[in-house]
């Protein structure tokens, strides 16, 4: 079970960073409109934050099914809480501005942040980013 899940979580990686590349994107194709985002820019981003959602679950599964716990991972897991904390909490920020006022700006940064440090996160445990 623990192999498994461990396949699972390493090649979902994937998914994680393209959802994040493309939300960043669309985000900062975003930035120079007034106004609701447009549709692409809202599923890319919930995307985006579901799948590194998605992977922190699977992460604390590893954990609890016995996967041995080494010192670079205590990096990797704060590294993916804190990208996880500022995807959400980019998305949050952006959708209590004011509707004249476009959120992108706030989920191109919020997003490039998390990116940065689910990079970080990889790197810490010696994995490969791509």
């Amino acid at each position: 079970m623990t192999e498994t899940l461990f396949t699972i979580h390493s090649f979902a990686r994937y998914f994680v960073l393209l959802a994040g590349a493309g939300a960043m994107i669309t985000a900062f194709m975003g930035w120079g409109r007034a106004g609701l985002p447009p549709r692409a820019e809202r599923a890319l981003a919930g995307a985006f934050i579901g799948l590194l959602d998605l992977q922190v679950v699977l992460g604390v599964l590893l954990l609890l099914t016995g996967f041995p716990f080494y010192g670079a991972l205590a990096g990797h897991l704060l590294m993916m809480v804190l990208a996880a904390a500022a995807a959400h909490t980019a998305s949050v920020m952006a959708r209590r501005r004011e509707p004249a006022r476009s959120g992108s700006p706030v989920r191109t940064v919020g997003f490039m942040i998390a990116f940065v440090l689910i990079a970080g996160g990889i790197m810490a445990i010696q994995r490969s980013i791509i």
